[in-house]
């Protein structure tokens, strides 16, 4: 016997299908009046002329109107209760016109009859006064009152009619597009209950042997692009399994990390939870240990007690992205902060607010210069923007909240290992980046190298020590030991070399993308680990995977063209090289905002991020310190 599904239902579909219903309810409860005012020439358009009246309106349009406005408040109300109240599943036909009886009846008894009352009863006088001259007031009630019966009636019949309408409606559109059911074994979900169905009967009662088992590792851009692409085409297909695993339980938004360590975006605006997207997928949260290409298995672990779990697969999708790259420099690692992760961005923003507390109450002159000193190291995207982003920060809050500090003694250095500083976009543009920092009051080191550390200092190659409160490190990257350790060919900088199709090519049925990829282009030279190249790899990978599961051996090999790199390198100011048109200034800075925001991955975090920049806009900077969270400080 089939185990019977969780059912869930989506509160904005399931309003909107039911208020859908309840429109077309408000149509077919009079359409049989609409008939006979037509065909044997009654009146019963003076009803719209009552509902009319009630606005304080005189004509049939307004009084419909009115009706269909009624009916759309009431039908948001009847979803949300049907949605909240839990009391009925409407996925049959048969509940579908229970629920629109309950329906119909309680809005004849809760609302028809105080309105009729209240507001139709006196109009209605008003009305029948108006249209025949040589009739009383007197006489007008008396007829309401002769007829009242039968008006109860003929409203009990109508809304019977609305609510049936509306509860056959909206079970139609929820079952076929609005309802998910869930296996409570697996925790995937399908939209159709015969497709829960056939994977209930294929996977637990009679396991297939033609299964398919697709593990994706890595829940950033390119995982969870490729999570969303099979879905689409595999939702139906319950002979495909699809498994991700990542260390994290959300998707990070990276491009914006340094927005969010200077509080400008809400932590969770910018991170979305991987089961958000995992319609049917399984999502596994843990650390990968090993992945054993030979026997086609991963080994991850989970954090909190170490417990392993071993994933069979028939296809593996690597996106396991990158780590901090000290070069082997512990006293770096130990003493800098580093803005790779959510935790990095909210410890630096503590931390910064930390100094400045500090600075706020110091006397000492030597302590006073270490905390109101910021150094950042690396001169790419990501300590560009972070340096940008931290020097409007500390400055404007020195001068909205610490009032005692000088911002002239504020010192934001950043230390580039090149000649310029963001080598990507090209060297007029880098130019101007470094330009427009000093204006800004940044400090720039350019030809330099951070080779040592302690708790209040760095040193440079060049023999200079800087003694400092906050040290970040945006110095580079490197793979993951488990992507290093991989049996397979590699990189100098140990990312997995791939061929055309994405391929591992000594274990076809193994895609790498991302960070940890190696990937070429058709003249040999390596394409950037960036987010718009991991999405797009992942749309290659995901055209693949499908290929090879439904047997077609044509695969795609994957080929881009860079729209190009963007910066932002402070307040309302960038640089953009776009298909090879340079761009700065605020132009730069507008499209970077307006192309981050669209691919932020759900409406929600758009319209959070859009609402977020409006406010930081409007107001001062928050200066609020998280105290339960770790961080290095003095």
């Amino acid at each position: 016997m089939i185990k019977q599904p969780k059912v869930d239902f989506s509160l904005r579909r399931e309003i909107f299908f039911v208020t859908l219903g309840s429109l077309l309810g408000a149509f077919t409860m009079f359409v049989p009046k609409i008939m006979m005012d037509v065909t044997i020439d009654t009146q019963y358009y003076i009803t719209w002329l009552v509902f009319a009246r009630v606005i304080g309106q005189d004509t049939i349009q307004s009084g419909i109107l009115l009706h269909v406005f009624v009916a759309t408040v009431i039908g948001i109300v009847t979803g949300l209760v049907l949605y909240k109240g839990k009391i009925l599943n409407i996925s049959k036909i048969s509940n579908g016109i229970i629920f629109g009886i309950i329906a119909g009846i309680v809005a004849f008894v809760v609302f028809y009859i105080p309105v009729y009352q209240v507001l139709i009863a006196p109009n209605m006088i008003t009305v029948m006064t108006e249209m025949d001259p040589q009739m009383s007031v007197l006489q007008a009630s008396e007829s309401i009152n002769e007829y009242y019966f039968q008006t109860l009636v003929d409203a009990i019949f109508t809304h019977l009619i609305w609510g049936i309408t509306l509860g056959v409606v909206s079970t139609i559109l929820t079952t076929k597009f609005g309802t998910r059911y869930r296996c409570h074994s697996c925790d995937i979900q399908f939209s159709k209950i015969k497709t829960y169905e056939y994977h209930y009967k294929y996977v637990h009662e009679t396991p297939s042997p033609s299964m398919k088992h697709i593990l994706i590792l890595g829940g950033g851009f390119g995982g969870v692009r490729v999570l969303r692409e099979i879905q689409k085409i595999f939702e139906e297909d319950v002979k495909v399994d699809i498994k991700l695993v990542s260390e994290d339980n959300f998707s990070l938004f990276t491009p914006m990390l340094p927005e969010m360590a200077t509080g400008t975006i809400e932590p969770r605006h910018i991170s979305t939870p991987i089961r958000t997207f995992c319609k049917r997928a399984r999502f596994f949260e843990g650390i990968i240990e090993s992945i054993d290409l030979k026997n086609n298995q991963v080994v991850f672990y989970r954090d909190y007690d170490k417990k392993r779990k071993n994933l069979k697969y028939d296809y593996l999708v690597i996106s396991l992205g990158s780590r901090n790259n000290f070069f082997g420099n512990k006293n770096i690692e130990k003493h800098s902060l580093t803005v790779k992760t959510l935790g990095d961005a909210i410890g630096i923003r503590n931390h910064l607010i930390t100094m400045l507390e500090n600075a706020d109450q110091e006397d000492d002159p030597i302590l006073l210069s270490k905390f109101l000193t910021f150094v950042i190291v690396g001169g790419g995207f990501s300590g560009v923007e972070t340096a940008g982003e931290l020097n409007d920060f500390v400055r404007d809050a020195t001068l909205n909240f610490y009032r005692n500090l000088d911002v002239d003694k504020i010192r934001v250095i950043l230390v580039a290992s090149k000649n310029i500083i963001l080598p990507e976009v090209g060297e007029e543009l880098g130019h101007f980046a470094l330009e427009s920092l000093k204006k800004n009051g940044i400090e720039i080191i350019t030809n330099s190298k951070a080779v040592d550390a302690g708790k209040d200092f760095i040193v440079l190659d060049n023999g200079q020590t800087i003694q400092c409160g906050t040290f970040i490190w945006a110095g580079g990257i490197v793979m993951d030991p488990v992507i290093a350790n991989l049996d397979c060919d590699h990189d100098k900088k140990g990312s997995i070399i791939v061929n055309d199709y994405l391929q591992i090519p000594t274990h076809k049925n193994v895609y790498a993308l991302g960070d940890c990829a190696s990937i070429t282009d058709k003249t040999g030279k390596l394409y950037p680990p960036t987010a718009q190249h991991a999405l797009k790899e992942a749309e290659t990978v995901s055209k693949n995977l499908i290929a090879s599961i439904k047997g077609n051996e044509r695969l795609q090999e994957f080929e881009y063209v860079s729209k190009g790199t963007m910066a932002k390198i402070g307040k309302r100011n960038g640089v953009a090289l776009l298909l090879g048109n340079k761009i700065h200034g605020f132009l730069a800075w507008a499209v970077w905002r307006q192309y981050y925001l669209s691919n932020l991955p759900t409406k929600e975090k758009r319209i959070r991020v859009a609402i977020d920049w409006a406010v930081s806009f409007f107001f001062r900077p928050n200066v609020t310190r998280l105290r339960n969270l770790k961080e290095k400080s003095l």
